[in-house]
């Protein structure tokens, strides 16, 4: 009794008949279509994220806010504040 059922489960592809084939193609064809869906995705995403939102380089944008923030604080004066965002324009 326990060879049989050994046996049956041994032999069990032998037994699925020649659609085997086109299921396990379906079945691959189908993992590809995801694994591509969530690279394109993630992808795109990526790629919104390292878009700039402004026309000027981040690096003269960013000096620009700390230059405001500083002058905002009262760190620098008029003719400092004045003399650094020339410098930073260049």
């Amino acid at each position: 009794m326990m060879s049989n059922g050994f046996y049956a489960m041994h032999n069990f592809g032998e037994h699925m008949g020649p659609g085997r084939g086109i299921c396990m193609l379906i079945g691959f064809i189908l993992i590809g279509l995801i694994v591509y869906g969530v690279m394109a995705l993630t992808r795109k995403k990526r790629q919104n994220q390292t878009t700039p939102n402004s026309i000027a380089p981040p690096e003269i944008s960013s000096g620009m806010n700390i230059l405001n923030e500083r002058y905002a604080r009262g760190e620098i004066d008029d003719e400092e504040y004045a003399r650094r965002k020339a410098e930073l324009r260049k």
